[in-house]
């Protein structure tokens, strides 16, 4: 009985008090906890912005619109930025980032429209002329297109000169020569030699042809003609002889007309020259042997 007059006296209802206080203070606090989680989690994830907050994208635009006032920075202390094509890739970037719908869209804005603009300012500062992008990019074709035919221009070149050279093959109208031995003979002037040889080279090249063979040995400015014995050798290789054959590559009636006189003399001793028109004569090239 005493006990539980204690418990519902003054002090009882004292105690019943507090408890409940502090059941509800640790409700506000959990309740406070579980608002702050929820409210940090909605930031995480995009739900709301707090007062004031940039966005992704707006960093990003404010961090190319930085970029380019650098630019347009350094065009003014360069004396450039009245250029018209350097005040038309600076407006170009602005917009660009003005316009970017995401931050991917700045960073793309930044590599290619800066860029043409960091372009445009070193143009300038060179001296280059006040063109629009339109007559840069006709100028830089052309450019192109000059320095493509010049390029071709020097291969065929260097075409013509390893043919003329003998270190290419070589096509093209011509003659075939076949030099002769005389019937039977056997003293010097009756035999086809080197210098004979030597000679109806020197008269096919004096009268305009392009290149020469002898025996099939392609005529270039280090070879050698010989006598070794009743051998001779081209390029220091035997060729066949009786006939001698030379090709050369011409014109034909020109380099016929040239060995009209060597034929005759041929003739008195005995010798022959016969002469071909070929349409089309083929010379290896030289092969180093």
């Amino acid at each position: 009985m005493i006990l539980q007059q204690t418990l519902s006296g003054p002090e009882g209802r004292k105690r019943s008090e507090g408890r409940g206080r502090t059941l509800r203070l640790l409700l506000v606090c959990a309740a406070i906890l579980v608002a702050l989680d929820t409210v940090a989690l909605a930031r995480r994830m995009s739900l709301f912005r707090f007062p004031g907050e940039m966005d992704d994208l707006e960093m990003v635009r404010r961090g190319g619109h930085a970029v380019a006032e650098y630019l347009r920075s350094a065009a003014r202390k360069a004396d450039v930025e009245d250029v018209p094509y350097v005040n038309d890739a600076l407006s170009r970037l602005d917009t660009a980032i003005g316009l970017a719908a995401s931050p991917a869209e700045v960073a793309k804005a930044l590599c290619t429209e800066a860029g043409d603009a960091q372009e445009a300012i070193s143009f300038a500062r060179a001296g280059f002329p006040s063109w629009s992008k339109g007559e840069w990019e006709r100028q830089v074709r052309q450019d192109i297109q000059r320095l493509q035919d010049e390029v071709r221009t020097e291969r065929e070149e260097l075409a013509r000169v390893r043919e003329v050279a003998g270190m290419a093959e070589l096509v093209g109208p011509g003659v075939v020569v076949r030099a002769y031995d005389a019937e039977d003979g056997y003293r010097t002037r009756e035999i086809v030699h080197e210098r004979d040889i030597r000679e109806i080279l020197n008269l096919l090249f004096d009268a305009g042809a392009r290149g020469a063979e002898v025996g099939g040995q392609r005529i270039v400015a280090q070879s050698s003609v010989r006598c070794a014995g009743p051998v001779i050798l081209v390029n220091q290789r035997p060729i066949a002889v009786n006939p001698v054959v030379i090709k050369a590559v011409g014109d034909p009636q020109a380099l016929r007309r040239a060995l009209a006189d060597i034929g005759a003399r041929f003739a008195r001793d005995g010798k022959r020259i016969d002469v071909t028109d070929e349409p089309t004569v083929t010379l290896a090239a030289y092969n180093g042997r």
